[in-house]
């Protein structure tokens, strides 16, 4: 089955818009199969775009979005929700990003060598392990010594104790945690400790043995939202899901029907919910960020010619 048979109309041409040079980005990367070489101008684009520029003359030069001691503090607006917004979009290293990165590596990492807020209980915050592997692999940090024992304290977590990968402040019933460190490993080199496939198969197993009651108590999946902060939703699932060989699994297979369900008549995905930070697209509208995760989950699931690079 060809992805395109799925989409009510093809939504391609329009996240080519060079109105949004994120999402032209990626789909040009991952959609079309270019070359990290042949995109500089795109990189380019993105770093000049008014709402990236805005926030690059923003960082405050000593405390950057937020409080230098505290990188957690502000949430999703403050210095480790604009870095991992700043991954989520694409956006290339820059040469005022690397105090940033350098703040989150000195002071975001507890003692037993996981990323996560001070004082938040012994256990892992899978969450926040797996964004901050996002953001430090995506900024060129992934050789750092520091970043190599965050991803070897994750796979040791994922090993030692896969039936218990939920969320700390949710009674471990959150599973958002393990859509991050999935993301993470996806987003990785192939070397990296986090890369190897027993703890992707292991974060998948523990996700797909969940019933995702989506029209019941796990609604809030079907509200999908850009960008994420420690929250996820459908796409976002459905997106990691298909970089697995386990997206052949039935569960995989009924979550992107459904993902399906939720595009509109020109085969676009809305925004369901209000985020934070970047609300340049509005809430109930068609996102481009979200079509193309969904698209390239259908991709990678279906196949089907790439489009010509």
């Amino acid at each position: 089955m060809h992805w395109m048979n799925l989409v009510a109309r093809d939504p391609v041409p329009w996240l080519l818009d060079p109105g949004n040079p994120s999402v032209r980005l990626q789909t040009l990367k991952h959609i079309y199969g270019r070359p990290e070489t042949q995109l500089a101008m795109e990189q380019r684009a993105l770093l000049d775009w008014e709402p990236v520029a805005n926030l690059r003359r923003r960082c405050d030069p000593m405390h950057f979005w937020g409080r230098a001691e505290s990188p957690y503090y502000g949430g999703p607006v403050g210095n480790f929700g604009t870095l991992y917004l700043l991954a989520q979009m694409g956006v290339p290293r820059y040469p005022e990003i690397e105090p940033v990165c350098e703040n989150l590596l000195a002071l975001g990492r507890r003692q037993d060598g996981h990323y996560a807020p001070q004082g938040g209980g012994a256990a892992p915050w899978h969450c926040y392990a797996g964004m901050a592997l996002h953001i430090l692999t995506h900024f060129g940090y992934g050789e750092d010594p520091r970043v190599q024992s965050a991803w070897e304290a994750m796979v040791e977590t994922v090993r030692n104790d896969p039936d218990h990968l939920g969320c700390v402040m949710d009674d471990r019933a959150c599973r958002a945690g393990a859509v991050k460190s999935m993301a993470a490993i996806i987003h990785c080199d192939t070397d990296a400790p986090g890369g190897d496939a027993a703890t992707m198969d292991r974060l998948c197993a523990y996700l797909l043995r969940h019933t995702f009651d989506l029209e019941g108590e796990d609604s809030d999946w079907t509200k999908p939202r850009f960008p994420r902060f420690y929250d996820t939703d459908l796409i976002e699932l459905c997106h990691v899901l298909a970089h697995t060989a386990h997206r052949a699994h039935p569960t995989s297979q009924r979550l992107l029907r459904f993902m399906l369900d939720l595009q509109d008549a020109d085969g676009r995905w809305n925004k369901q919910k209000v985020t934070p930070a970047l609300a340049i697209e509005r809430i109930f509208q068609p996102s481009r960020w979200l079509t193309f995760e969904a698209v390239h989950a259908l991709v990678l699931s279906y196949g089907g010619v790439l489009y010509a690079s």
